[in-house]
């Protein structure tokens, strides 16, 4: 199973349709995004993908009713949830978790740094980086296969231009 994995997205219409249309041509079973989506008019973008949305609240989401009035899946983070018989925990700032909260767990997924990183280990600490390409001018997302326990950072910029 292959889930894409999304973060930062902070507005940027033009990453988060790439991000989409990226997503849209593979055969994945959920996006999951780890929060800063911003505001609601962008989340509207998200909602074009194929496959389910999963998302958590970052620290910069400031109209959390707007957000879910148009997601449902948005939730406080940490959120726990099982795919693929993997425990993942999905959280938008990694010192928000305690020790006690990734015991028996499998990945990780954070954000908030705006720069991709994947640890293999138990657990497998994972970070999509920036969608928006604010910060450091890389618009990143991954593709984490649950089969295989492997990731794959995507430069969007590197894939397409996003007209394709």
């Amino acid at each position: 199973m292959k889930i894409g994995i999304i973060a930062d997205t902070h507005d940027n219409i033009n990453a988060i349709q790439k991000a989409v249309h990226f997503f849209n041509t593979l055969d994945l079973k959920y996006v999951i995004h780890a929060g800063d989506y911003v505001a609601p008019f962008s989340l509207k973008e998200l909602m074009k993908l194929k496959a389910k949305f999963i998302g958590v609240f970052g620290n910069n989401d400031g109209e959390h009713r707007g957000l879910l009035g148009v997601c449902e899946d948005i939730h406080e983070p940490p959120y726990d949830i099982i795919l693929n018989d993997k425990h993942i925990i999905v959280t938008h700032m990694i010192e928000s978790l305690s020790k006690r909260s990734i015991m028996n767990t499998d990945i990780i997924v954070s954000a908030h740094t705006h720069v991709p990183e994947v640890r293999y280990g138990s657990p497998m600490y994972i970070n999509p980086g920036e969608c928006c390409g604010w910060l450091n001018a890389k618009s990143t997302v991954m593709v984490l296969d649950l089969d295989k326990s492997s990731v794959e950072i995507i430069d969007l910029s590197r894939v397409f231009s996003g007209k394709d």
